[in-house]
């Protein structure tokens, strides 16, 4: 009988090949939501005649990000009984035949449809990806890959959307041929990839996986995934409304809004570098990232210039970048083998419910205040409330350890 010692010794190490193939698993869910932008208004225009088409189309846009909310959880743990590999490979294929089916059907009903079934998918690959990068990796590898899959997936988003805006001049259609790259990638998945063992993942974990699922508390995880539901309706903030942001300040042009978005976009990547660099407990950068995110959201209300506003995007987008990195490796870092597909599922139940709430957030705060940046406004200070708590938790920490040394020294 093999002993978790063996199965550890025989399981293959992963290498930055297996981080590069999984990450670009996730890159399908950054396509599944940017690459179609640009064309939204063309099949508005091609569909005008259907009844309720603006809900359509608002569908089209948004149906995804709430299916990822609903069964990212129910898939993680279908994952965790059969295999996160094999739900993986599932979630890849059956991505391109939905993503690219929009380019043949004829009706706006069945293209809804459609994008069901592409955040069905994108559940699954979101969670198994992210679950295999945690099952793969521990400590400072894991830390690093994560970093990337969330800094890349920004980079990706811009250029998902020049190439949707491109291939759009032509026909509305053509953009969703873009979601055959689910096709390209599964070969990839199914050759370079494997079935990790839970002793393996365990023991890279430095612990037994049975000793851990002791200690482990849904608890901790739960409250992790309250904090990522509020940092994501912050990140979708400037994401969504800095083109309203921009026209309310006279910037109309869609050239203006698509550079002022590229450039801020940029700084995501950037702040998944601080996070990176950063050699400080989670509430430290947790922290920081509430900061900038808050200095951001300052800015753009204050500004009234097209460089102010674009500055102020870009500080929001440093602490955007730091926060998303931060909270899936904590979220992570509390998860054992036995749990990691529901643990991860949970996680990015969370994060893609705050994105798909986070219109509706910002309509109730315009209804409340005013004005769309007066509701901005609100975030900053309520990102500003959740930096200081961070602080008060990283100062907590410091003392707690502190007491912890001078009981030592008495000892």
């Amino acid at each position: 009988m093999a002993t978790a010692s063996s199965t550890v010794r025989h399981e293959r190490e992963a290498t930055a090949l297996q981080a590069w193939v999984l990450i670009s698993a996730s890159w399908l869910s950054v396509i599944a939501s940017t690459v179609i932008a640009p064309v939204l208004p063309k099949i508005a225009e091609q569909f005008q005649g259907a009844p309720h088409v603006a809900v359509m189309v608002s569908l089209v846009a948004t149906l995804p990000a709430l299916f990822v909310a609903l069964l990212a959880g129910p898939f993680g743990m279908l994952a965790d009984r059969i295999g996160h590999r094999r739900t993986l490979l599932w979630g890849v294929g059956v991505y391109g035949f939905c993503g690219t089916a929009p380019y043949w059907l004829k009706s706006i009903e069945s293209i809804v449809v459609s994008r069901a079934g592409v955040g069905i998918t994108e559940a699954v690959i979101m969670t198994c990806s992210t679950a295999m990068l945690g099952d793969y990796f521990a400590a400072d590898e894991r830390e690093k890959w994560l970093a990337y899959e969330t800094g890349t997936a920004t980079i990706i988003a811009i250029v998902m959307v020049a190439i949707g805006g491109s291939l759009g001049e032509s026909t509305w259609r053509l953009p969703f041929t873009m979601y055959a790259f689910g096709f390209l990638l599964l070969p990839l998945v199914a050759y370079f990839t494997w079935e990790p063992s839970r002793a393996a993942a365990a023991e890279r974990q430095g612990s037994l996986g049975e000793e851990k699922k002791e200690v482990f508390r849904w608890g901790g995880l739960i409250s992790i995934c309250l904090v990522t539901v509020f940092a994501a309706t912050a990140f979708y903030v400037v994401i969504v409304q800095l083109g309203f942001i921009l026209t309310e300040r006279g910037y109309s042009s869609p050239r203006l809004i698509g550079m002022g978005a590229a450039l801020s976009s940029l700084a995501v990547p950037l702040g998944a570098f601080v996070f990176r660099l950063l050699r400080v407990p989670v509430a430290g950068k947790l922290t920081l990232s509430f900061a900038f995110s808050s200095v951001g959201f300052f800015v753009i209300t204050a500004s009234h210039s097209y460089s102010g506003i674009i500055i102020g995007a870009a500080i929001n987008g440093v602490g955007s970048g730091m926060a998303l990195p931060t909270l899936i490796t904590w979220a992570l870092s509390k998860l054992p083998p036995e749990v990691m597909g529901r643990g991860t599922g949970a996680w990015q139940a969370s994060f893609f419910f705050g994105q798909f709430v986070s219109p509706l957030v910002i309509l109730g705060l315009i209804r409340v205040s005013g004005s769309l940046s007066a509701a901005v406004l609100i975030y900053a200070v309520l990102c500003a409330l959740a930096a200081a708590l961070a602080l008060a938790l990283l100062f907590r920490g410091s003392a707690n350890a502190g007491s912890g040394q001078v009981e030592a020294a008495r000892v």
